[in-house]
């Protein structure tokens, strides 16, 4: 004699997955138009260190197929397309980096990913600082030129301070 079967016990192991109730996910939306507005307050720095990166590493690409030693980059001095070079990728480093942050504003992000940002960001702010120094960079072109990145940095802290701000209680607040 055959023990009576269970319906359950023949069923697929996805069928109990599919009997159960969707999964509601809470989603906070609030400050979406402050969110919006942060990542515009940046776009004309994004856009300037894209473009001017951009033509720095074009320029001393040109001089250095060109076999130059050292050219005239319409600053102050000769410099050689190896430093030209690495000016316009730390400028593209900073255009990413904006970039990224205008898109964890617009899009939500979760704390790895704000400090990522966070982290980079500050090392170019860092970056520049030092660069301005050496340069001898007036403190106004200074602010004028690497606001946005300043600005993107101190976001990104923010949000990753808003982002872990569970910490204390042990668990990670919710993006």
């Amino acid at each position: 004699m055959e023990a009576p079967r269970d319906a359950a016990a023949d069923a697929p192991p996805d069928a109990a997955a599919d009997d159960a109730p969707p999964a509601e996910v809470e989603t906070d939306h609030s400050g979406g138009g402050l969110r919006v507005l942060a990542a515009i307050v940046m776009l004309p720095w994004l856009l300037g260190y894209g473009v001017i990166g951009t033509w720095t590493v074009v320029r001393g690409a040109g001089a250095a197929a060109s076999g130059l030693k050292t050219f005239d980059a319409g600053y102050t001095r000769l410099v050689s397309p190896a430093g030209v070079i690495l000016v316009g990728a730390l400028l593209l480093a900073a255009f990413a980096v904006l970039l990224a942050i205008g898109m964890l504003l617009l899009l939500g992000g979760r704390g790895v990913t704000w400090a990522a940002a966070a982290v980079a960001a500050v090392l170019l702010v860092a970056g520049s600082l030092w660069a301005a120094t050496r340069g001898g960079l007036s403190p106004i072109l200074w602010v004028l030129f690497f606001f946005g990145l300043v600005y993107a940095a101190l976001v990104a802290v923010a949000a990753l301070i808003r982002v872990t701000g569970g910490a204390s209680r042990g668990t990670i607040a919710r993006p």
